[in-house]
């Protein structure tokens, strides 16, 4: 049993330097070209060799010197959010893109979790596979990268990743055995009418009141068609149309969001939204365009792989608290690699006491003693599963 929970609080001084740096850099999407270079030169330093998947993915390999093994991958994202912070950190980013999600320790966890996996291969059998992400946040990286052949050369036969929670103070690790993140599936909808004056309606197509009967039609699905045991969310962010008192406009638009656990509750809604679509064609004589346009599966924690990392994990020398049974709303594009590779995924508790902002909020920070935890269980989980398997 390699045991490295202890071991990576040595390492603080050092995540914390690597998270600032990246915390002063944030960008955008598929380009990242300021952290791209950091990762890639922290890593190159360490005399590893990087390959470059598409527009700013990254990995790296390194082989264990006990044997031929199997292949882990650990992923790490890397991008950012289009907003001010508004932290009041000293190391505070400055422009109108911020580190509101935590991604910056992730990348600080993976690279030094790539130095001692480094230090440390006569340690294990295998190998260890680095997967570090841009476009997280827009649901493109990951695809990406899978399809520039990520998971080959050497196959990926399980991933790990973890992400910043804010459920609990530090100290403690979250995890469920099957679907843990909800999917999302981000929809726009385009309504052509026919405008005139709020007199005589019965001359116009008005789109509000297709809009209308849009949203009451959408939230009845939850309510009436999605069983009572399956978590399924449906909201409305934005609902356009108009510019005064007494004209009815030409043109509505709407955006809103579906999540849910069950792909097959998620696939019979989606179809169920096109069939309302069609019917409102008829009846209100509109052009309705509904178009999704961003798209992620629910990520399933393979939950025989999630046990015997939480086996690892009680096995070492771990002094916090492993909370079971922990389920969110939240998406994210691991999902798509959890698709093809059986995967276990962690959230790390690092609530700062005072700072009461959620995440992708500007005022958000996260506590900075997490990233030992989060560096001791990579490291703890993909060594032990290495030589065990």
């Amino acid at each position: 049993m390699n045991n490295y929970f202890k071991e990576a609080l040595d390492y603080k001084d050092e995540l914390v330097k690597n998270r600032r740096n990246l915390h002063q850099i944030p960008e955008l999407g598929l380009d990242l070209p300021k952290t791209k270079a950091y990762v890639k030169g922290e890593l190159e330093s360490l005399g590893l060799e990087v390959k470059e998947y598409g527009s700013s993915g990254l990995s790296t390999v390194i082989k264990g010197e006990k044997g031929d093994g199997k292949c882990i991958m650990i992923r790490a994202d890397m991008d950012a959010l289009p907003m001010k912070e508004e932290s009041g950190l000293p190391f505070a980013s400055t422009g109108n893109t911020a580190h509101t999600c935590g991604h910056d320790l992730h990348t600080s966890i993976a690279l030094t979790a790539a130095k001692i996996l480094l230090k440390d291969k006569a340690k294990f059998k295998g190998t260890v596979k680095f997967m570090f992400q841009p476009a997280e946040e827009i649901f493109a990286g990951s695809k990406m990268m899978i399809e520039n052949g990520l998971l080959e050369n050497p196959k990926v036969d399980r991933a790990i990743a973890l992400h910043t929670a804010l459920y609990k103070e530090t100290g403690s690790i979250c995890y469920n055995e099957g679907y843990v993140l909800t999917s999302s599936d981000n929809f726009k909808i385009t309504i052509k009418g026919k405008g005139g004056h709020g007199a005589y309606p019965h001359t116009t197509i008005d789109p509000i009141n297709v809009a209308v009967n849009i949203y009451t039609n959408f939230l009845e699905l939850i309510a009436r068609e999605s069983p009572p045991q399956e978590t399924s969310i449906l909201t409305f962010g934005m609902l356009s149309a108009g510019s005064n008192s007494n004209i009815i406009p030409d043109v509505a638009e709407m955006q809103g969001t579906l999540r849910a656990y069950n792909p097959e509750i998620r696939n019979k809604l989606k179809a169920r939204m096109c069939e309302i679509i069609e019917g409102l064609k008829i009846s209100t004589r509109a052009e309705i365009n509904l178009d999704f346009f961003t798209g992620v599966p629910s990520l399933y924690s393979d939950p025989d792989f999630t046990r015997e990392i939480v086996g690892y994990i009680k096995d070492s020398d771990f002094d916090g608290e492993l909370i079971p049974d922990t389920l969110s709303m939240a998406s994210e594009d691991m999902a798509l690699v959890a698709e093809k590779v059986p995967t276990a995924y962690f959230n790390v508790n690092c609530k700062l006491p005072g700072n009461n902002f959620s995440h992708h909020n500007p005022g958000v920070n996260f506590d900075e003693n997490m990233m030992p935890i989060g560096l001791g269980l990579m490291l703890t989980a993909v060594v032990n599963w290495l030589n065990n398997n």
